[in-house]
């Protein structure tokens, strides 16, 4: 899969969102993104792409749909163009500190 280059962007700087791109025909989410919906939702899978533009491997986590309506209900949502951008809740960014042990523990499994 090809991450987008916004995602990338978006990634680099996220502190307190989630966003979601659609890609393929399907919604995901990339970095800090995937992290904090994979505390959320731990039943979401997580998958590690490497992004084809700036060779970065990239933590990912597809949203089936019935997951867009329970964030939408649940949290702050806001959809543009280009992503749909949820506000996170504290007690997912506030584990912040613990996304490089997170990646490391993806490509050990």
């Amino acid at each position: 899969m090809e991450i987008p280059e916004l995602a990338v962007e978006k990634e680099r700087e996220n502190l307190y969102y989630i966003y979601l791109f659609y890609v393929e025909d399907n919604w995901w989410a990339f970095g800090y993104s995937a992290y904090y919906l994979s505390i959320m939702y731990p039943v979401l899978e997580t998958d590690n792409e490497t992004c084809l533009l700036d060779e970065v491997n990239m933590p990912c986590v597809h949203v089936p749909e019935n997951f867009l309506t329970r964030l939408s209900d649940s949290y702050n949502t806001l959809a543009s163009d280009n992503y749909i951008r949820v506000e996170a809740p504290p007690t997912a960014y506030c584990y912040r500190k613990e996304y490089n042990e997170w990646c490391m523990s993806l490509t050990v499994n």
